[in-house]
Formats: C-alpha cells, structure tokens, sequence
C-alpha cells in the first residue's frame, strides 16, 4: 500500500447509539470504503413508513472516492439499504460473504435492479487498494456466515465485529478466535464494535436452544398459521401489530 499523508477518517452513517441502519465509512486520501447498508424499521408512531435509510448525503458529495461496499452479514438492519444506495449513486463493487450474497442478489431481482459487481468473500479473501487493505475473520451470530472485517491504513488498523456473540457450541462454523487473536497481537488503533445487550450480566445462551423453542411451537400449533421473522426487530413490530389486530377483532 502507498502511503500519504491525509489522515483517516471514520463517517458513521447509522448504527451508532441505535439498532438499525447499520454504515461505516473509512476513508484515507481519496479512497473511501463502506461497510455495510441497513435499514431500521420504523416505530409505532411512524404510519406509512416502511424502511429508515441512512442519510446518504456524504457518499453522494464524495462519489469519486467510493471503491467498494463491504457486507458483515446477511441481516437487514446490514443489508437492506443496499438498493436504494445502489440507485441513488455508483457503488463500483460490493463483496459480502456467500449466504448475504444470494440475500442481496434477490433484493436486485425483485426490484429489477441490475448489477454485475457483486462479489463473494470468505476468510481468507485479501482486498487491497492503495491505501486501504480489507481483510476477514470468522464471528458467530444468529445468522450464518458472519464476519468481522480488518481495515488496515496508513495510519493504523481498524477492527470492526459486526454483529457477533460468543457461542462454543453454535449453529455453523465456530467464530475464529485464533485469528482474532493474531489480529489483536498485530495491534489493533481503533475497535468498533457491536454492544447490543453488552452491558446486561451473564452469557447469551447458544442458538442451539433455538431448535428446542422452534420445535415446541411448531408442536403446539400444527393447525395454526405461523409466521417467522429472520431479524428480531421486525419480529418485535409484527407481534406488537398483530396483538393490536387481535384485539381490534375482538370488538368486532
């Protein structure tokens, strides 16, 4: 990697002091990379909106220095803000791993979108521009295949989880906590990490219990209608929605 001068630079666009709408920028000199585009999904009060996208007004002001967007994890509050950022400016590439892949390829397929950049990572994918080296490692979360990423610079190395938990006994590849290791011997100038329920007390169970609940449901209404949610946001909103209908039928 060259050096220069210009200092780096972290721009949060959303998911800093809330759940949602998840989007770092690293930019040094004139190459700036994303890290991931979400949606939060809107509360009570806010009738008729369906999605909250990131302000994505620094991106726009500064088109010529986007080199690619790099994806954590398939989940929406990381992934689906990516159409609307795709057709609102030119993204010259996006990696994410394989099952995020296939995830974000559908959103294009679905709202007609073409876009032929999309690219798969894995953990040992090296990405490198002039100034700025993207690398990958292994974290566990209650969504498969998800990373932290590793953003070295001139000015030092930059360390973002995504979404993750420690689980020894988890559904998937176990994180890898060699590597992170290493990474943390190599140094490590600034983390930016995931905190969702950090400052509760104990340990998250595995999402092996999962299969237990799911099962005991599935069980106990065979003749209902179930509906499942993939990100536990959305699935808080539709059990609040859903109670309000019931109770709405009832007076009926």
């Amino acid at each position: 990697m060259s050096k220069q001068t210009n200092d780096t630079k972290i721009i949060i666009l959303g998911g800093l002091g809330e759940v949602g709408k998840n989007m770092y920028c690293v930019m040094h000199g004139n190459e700036i990379i994303i890290i991931d585009s979400g949606i939060s999904f809107p509360e009570g009060g806010l009738l008729g909106i369906d999605y909250i996208l990131p302000d994505f007004t620094f991106l726009k002001e500064n088109q010529d220095k986007i080199k690619a967007l790099i994806i954590t994890h398939g989940h929406e509050d990381h992934i689906g803000g990516i159409p609307f950022l795709v057709q609102s400016l030119e993204i010259p590439a996006i990696y994410a791993p394989n099952q995020a892949k296939e995830l974000i390829a559908l959103k294009f397929e679905d709202k007609n979108i073409r876009y032929d950049n999309l690219f798969v990572y894995n953990d040992q994918t090296v990405i490198k521009f002039d100034n700025i080296q993207v690398e990958f490692f292994r974290t566990t979360h209650s969504i498969p295949d998800s990373h932290g990423i590793l953003v070295k610079t001139p000015d030092g190395n930059i360390v973002t989880t995504g979404d993750f938990k420690f689980d020894f006994t988890p559904i998937g590849p176990m994180a890898d906590l060699h590597k992170m290791a290493r990474i943390g011997d190599e140094g490590v100038d600034l983390l930016i990490s995931d905190s969702t329920n950090a400052l509760n007390e104990g340990i998250s169970i595995s999402e092996t219990k999962v299969d237990n609940a799911l099962n005991d449901i599935f069980d106990k209404y065979t003749t209902r209608r179930i509906i499942i949610a993939t990100l536990s946001k959305l699935a808080t909103i539709m059990v609040e929605r859903f109670a309000y209908l019931e109770e709405v039928w009832k007076t009926i």
